[in-house]
């Protein structure tokens, strides 16, 4: 992500433009799949931000809806860059249980859920798969 992607992306959820956080969301495009909190603190380190700082900001991201955070079960959060796939659409995880990979299934759309026939108000909505990723499924043939 370049420095001015970011930047506008920040600028348009009302969030402060520091070196910090820029950094943080070019990691989170860089990156192959959703990281943990303990991943970007190390990709960020030569920035010099500290393990509050950087959840400060991704709670803040969050709020923001600029990332969102992906929880596999496992009570290790993830974060991933949102991706403008609309409001109305959101995409699944999957989870390898042999090698703990945590991927964004971007190209798949799920259509968001706002209300049932029972009243409910849905806030959150997420979807995982969890199996074996190709290079585990392999592994174990």
């Amino acid at each position: 992500m370049k420095e001015d992607i970011a930047r506008g992306l920040l600028r348009r959820a009302g969030l402060r433009c520091t070196t910090g956080r820029v950094r943080i969301l070019e990691v989170l495009q860089q990156a192959e799949g959703p990281m943990t909190h303990q991943e970007i603190l190390q990709a960020v380190a030569p920035v010099g931000l500290n393990r509050v700082s950087v959840y400060r900001a991704l709670d803040a991201f969050q709020e923001a809806d600029i990332i969102h955070r992906v929880d596999m079960g496992d009570r290790v959060w993830r974060f991933a860059l949102c991706l403008p796939m609309g409001n109305t659409d959101c995409h699944p995880h999957f989870a390898c249980r042999a090698c703990g990979r945590v991927e964004c299934l971007d190209s798949i759309e799920v259509p968001r859920v706002k209300a049932t026939k029972n009243g409910y108000k849905i806030e959150q909505q997420e979807v995982y798969w969890k199996g074996l990723c190709s290079k585990c499924a392999h592994d174990s043939s």
